[in-house]
């Protein structure tokens, strides 16, 4: 019998990471090749904080068709997983993963 209350952490971060991961799949395309947080969080209810997390700590193909993944949950919305703007000098120091995103809806 499987025990949850026992799992490890790394088993609680492997199930993050495998339930995004089929979101990731499921969630609508928006504007600008964009999957959004928000979408993610109503795939998966696990909490958006937790989402933010385990995309920073982990590697997830994105679907073809996609860039990036945007925190849309205030005005300013930021790329919070995914390929740099185009507009962005590829030869200069590491990027954050995570940048405020302009002109979006």
């Amino acid at each position: 019998m499987d025990d949850k209350v026992n799992q490890s952490e790394e088993e609680i971060r492997e199930r993050y990471r495998n339930a995004i991961e089929s979101a990731v799949q499921k969630a609508p395309i928006r504007s600008g090749e964009r999957l959004y947080l928000t979408d993610l969080w109503a795939i998966t209810s696990i909490p958006e904080e937790v989402i933010v997390e385990t995309l920073a700590s982990s590697e997830l193909k994105l679907p073809e068709g996609v860039s990036c993944i945007v925190d849309d949950r205030r005005k300013k919305k930021r790329i919070i997983y995914g390929k740099r703007e185009s507009n962005e000098k590829s030869g200069g120091p590491k990027q954050p993963r995570i940048r405020k995103v302009q002109g979006e809806d």
